[in-house]
C-alpha cells in the first residue's frame, strides 16, 4: 500500500478531479445548467436575498458533484475520492466545490464504488492523531445524485481491530462475517461505501490514509468519455431538483429559529443524532443555542445556505465544534449564530446570509446517553445588546484582532487538507 504524506492528496484523487473538470467543463454538462438554472429560479427562496445571493453556487457545485460522481463511480475500478468540499486548487487543477445537503466542515467525506456481486478489501492505516468518530457506511447511492441514499451496513472504527503500526483491512463482500472482524457485509442494492472522519482539531487530527482493492467480481468494461459525459449530464438532470426538493421537506417542517431535541438519525446504528432547523435574522438578532454533548465522541453545529450549502467555512467561522467552542462552566456549550460579529468565541458566523438551515450532530454517542430532553438545553432570538443576560458568566469575548487571529489559524489548520508537497 503506498501512501501519501497528506491521505487526500492522491494519484487516485488528482485523476478523478481532472476528469470530472473535464466533463464539468463539457459543452453537454454546461448546457445541463443552462437548462437546469429555471428550476433554481423558479423556487420561493431565489426571491429572497440570500436564495439569490447563493443561487448560482449551488446549481454549479451539485452539477460538478454530478461530474465527480460519474468519474469515480466504477465499482470494477474502484478509487476512492474525496468529495463534498470547498473549491480548491492544487496538483495544477483549479477544482469546483461539491457542497450540498448541509456539509459538515469537520468531515472528510470520501466515497468509493461497489457493487454487491463483488468482493474488495479496504486497506487503511490510522494517523497519531485520527479523528474522534469515524465511520464506514455502505450506501445504496452516491450522496448528492439525486437518488435516496439508504445506510445498507456501517462499521465504526473503533469496532475494527489496527495493528501496532495503525494499519488495519476491511473486508467489503456479500458474505456475512462467520467469524471476520473486520468485515462489511455487502447486501443487496449496494453501489457505495461512505467514509466519514469527523475531525475534531483541524490543526492536529488527520484522516485515515485509505486504498481499496477488488479482488472478485464480474467483468465490465471501463466507459469511455462520452459515456461518462452522458452519465454526469443525466445525474445533474436528477440531482438538482432532487435537493431543490430536499431541503423544505427536511427542514420545512418548523417555523425559523425553532430548534427541536435530538433525535436519533436514520443510519444503521444508534451511536449518532441530530437536530436540524432553519434559521432567519436581523441584522442586530442572534440565535442563541445551548446543548449538552450528552458524552459524544464528537459535538459540532453548521449551518447552510438556504438550499444547503455551507459557506465559505475557513475564512468565516460558519461551524464549531466542541474542540473550537468554549464550553460553558457546566460543560454544556453554547453556540451564538449572527450575521454581525457579537464579539464572543462561539460565534457562527453567517458569512453575511440573513437566512438558511443548520444541523446540530452527535457522534460517537455512548448506547444510553442520548437523552432528546437534554440535548437542546436553550434556543431563542436576542438582539445584540441583551445577549450578556443569556450567555454564561464565563462567556470568552473576543476583540476584532482576537478574531482575525482566530480565522488565521482556522486558514492554517484547513491547509492542511490541500498540502500535497
Amino acid at each position: 500500500m503506498t501512501l501519501a504524506h497528506n491521505p487526500l492528496a492522491t494519484p487516485a484523487q488528482r485523476e478523478i478531479e481532472a476528469q470530472a473538470l473535464r466533463m464539468f467543463e463539457s459543452a453537454a454538462m454546461q448546457a445541463v445548467i443552462a437548462r437546469l438554472r429555471p428550476l433554481f429560479l423558479a423556487d420561493p427562496r431565489a426571491q429572497t436575498m440570500s436564495g439569490r445571493a447563493t443561487l448560482e453556487q449551488n446549481l454549479h457545485e451539485i452539477a460538478f458533484s454530478a461530474a465527480t460522481c460519474a468519474a469515480s463511480m466504477d465499482p470494477a475500478r474502484p478509487r476512492v475520492a474525496w468529495t463534498i468540499n470547498l473549491p480548491h486548487r492544487w496538483f495544477g487543477l483549479d477544482v469546483p466545490g461539491s457542497r450540498h445537503g448541509v456539509d459538515n466542515p469537520d468531515n472528510i467525506y470520501r466515497v468509493a464504488a461497489i457493487d454487491e456481486a463483488s468482493s474488495y478489501e479496504l486497506q487503511g492505516r490510522v494517523p497519531p492523531e485520527p479523528a474522534p468518530d469515524v465511520s464506514f457506511t455502505i450506501f445504496s447511492a452516491y450522496p448528492g445524485n439525486g437518488e435516496d441514499s439508504h445506510s445498507l451496513n456501517v462499521i465504526t472504527l473503533d469496532e475494527i481491530d489496527v495493528g501496532p503500526d495503525g494499519r488495519f483491512v476491511l473486508s467489503i463482500d456479500p458474505r456475512p462475517a462467520d467469524g471476520r472482524r473486520n468485515h462489511l457485509q455487502v447486501r443487496p442494492g449496494a453501489k457505495l461505501l461512505f467514509v466519514r472522519d469527523s475531525m475534531h482539531d483541524w490543526s492536529r487530527e488527520s484522516p485515515l490514509a485509505l486504498e481499496i482493492v477488488r479482488l472478485a467480481g464480474p467483468d465490465a468494461a471501463p466507459a469511455g468519455d462520452d459515456e461518462l459525459i452522458r452519465r454526469a449530464v443525466e445525474i445533474a438532470e436528477r440531482a438538482v431538483p432532487y435537493w431543490i426538493a430536499s431541503m423544505p421537506k427536511w427542514f420545512g417542517q418548523r417555523a425559523h429559529n425553532v430548534i427541536p431535541q435530538a433525535g436519533a438519525t436514520n443510519f444503521a446504528y444508534a451511536k449518532q443524532a441530530n437536530v436540524g432547523a432553519q434559521w432567519r435574522l436581523a441584522d442586530d438578532e442572534a440565535l442563541v443555542i445551548t446543548v449538552d454533548r450528552m458524552g459524544a465522541a464528537y459535538l459540532g453545529c453548521q449551518i447552510a445556505d438556504p438550499w444547503g450549502a455551507a459557506p465559505d467555512y475557513v475564512e468565516h467561522s460558519a461551524s464549531l465544534n466542541a474542540a473550537q467552542a468554549q464550553p460553558n462552566a457546566d460543560g454544556t456549550y453554547t453556540f451564538v449564530i449572527a450575521k454581525r460579529d457579537p464579539q464572543v468565541h462561539n460565534w457562527i458566523d453567517t458569512a453575511g446570509l440573513d437566512e438558511g438551515t443548520l444541523l446540530i450532530r452527535w457522534q460517537g454517542v455512548a448506547p444510553g446517553a442520548l437523552v432528546p430532553e437534554r440535548s437542546v438545553r436553550h434556543a431563542g432570538v436576542v438582539k445584540h445588546a441583551e445577549l450578556a443576560g443569556v450567555l454564561d458568566e464565563g462567556t470568552r469575548s473576543l476583540t476584532p484582532g482576537d478574531r482575525s487571529r482566530q480565522i488565521e489559524a482556522r486558514r492554517a489548520a484547513y491547509a492542511r487538507r490541500l498540502a500535497h508537497a
